[in-house]
């Protein structure tokens, strides 16, 4: 079987940052024909359904739009477009790397139910948001279209999160209690929140697994059910997001975010580090400065 084609971030051409906001219309012109065929996403999405009716495809399954409602996107969730478009909508696609640039953000981004809306497949009704999220996704498109200067990525994080905690609070009880949260969801639900409190080189996922009272079997199976991958996986993407927050948010010498993050030696960080990103923390902070990623 042939694996899907996976959909790049579309940045915009005045800066790198991993945020964006399109209209419907636009993406299309953009992407063309490939967004009519099944694609698996590597990042967040927000669909902003604005006027008209319609069809979209998420993970196998057709999915009714309508005007004033927001439907979730997850990473590695497989999206279609469907003929004819005849809805309008804006569509604003994050990463989880430019979310989480602090404890707060981390925490709510692990703990918030709107991505487990998007495993159930369900739309928010946004009736009573529709006028506050449609000023912020005008907000969002109009400081993209300034060129970057150093604190736009703040502006334009404040602005998504406002967003998040809005759609956070339209999602009413009932909806939630539907959610069915299975066990192995539970389970890495509580790994990871566990993991961001305490995300250390030198702890180990049986160290994890024990202080939550867990065999590192049934980490490593609730894994590969849920997010098919491994515990051990995880914990290494996630190192390299928080030295790249580290990076680019503090003021922080290689050798403080050695000692914070738990690496022996400041050499051990810059290796790991460079076999997962391909260039040295020193080179990823320079570019990101240089505004060439």
């Amino acid at each position: 079987m042939n694996k899907l084609p996976l959909e790049p971030f579309l940045h915009r051409a005045n800066n790198g940052l991993y945020i964006n906001c399109k209209d419907l219309n636009r993406l299309v012109e953009i992407r063309g024909q490939d967004l009519f065929r099944p694609h698996k996403l590597t990042f967040f999405c927000i669909h902003l359904f604005l006027e008209g009716m319609g069809t979209y495809c998420l993970d196998s399954t057709s999915i009714r739009v309508a005007p004033r409602q927001v439907l979730i996107v997850s990473k590695n969730q497989v999206e279609q477009y469907c003929e004819p478009l005849n809805y309008q909508s804006e569509v604003l696609m994050f990463t989880e790397d430019f979310f989480c640039i602090d404890e707060l953000h981390f925490q709510f981004f692990y703990n918030t139910n709107l991505f487990k809306l998007s495993d159930h497949l369900q739309s928010i009704d946004i009736s009573k948001e529709y006028e506050e999220l449609v000023l912020l996704f005008d907000l969002i498109k109009r400081e993209l279209g300034k060129e970057f200067y150093p604190k736009q990525q703040y502006i334009l994080n404040n602005y998504l999160f406002s967003a998040l905690l809005i759609l956070e609070n339209a999602i009413d009880q009932s909806t939630i209690q539907q959610l069915n949260i299975s066990h192995e969801k539970l389970i890495v639900s509580n790994f990871k929140s566990l993991v961001n409190k305490k995300i250390d080189k030198s702890i180990t996922v049986k160290m994890y697994a024990s202080e939550l009272k867990l065999s590192v079997r049934s980490i490593e199976y609730a894994f590969k059910k849920t997010d098919n991958m491994t515990p051990y996986a995880w914990i290494s993407d996630r190192m390299v997001m928080e030295i790249k927050r580290l990076l680019l948010y503090k003021d922080l010498h290689i050798n403080e975010i050695s000692y914070k993050l738990g690496f022996k030696e400041a050499n051990h960080l810059t290796v790991f580090f460079k076999n997962k990103t391909g260039v040295t923390p020193l080179q990823f902070r320079n570019r990101f400065n240089d505004n060439s990623i």
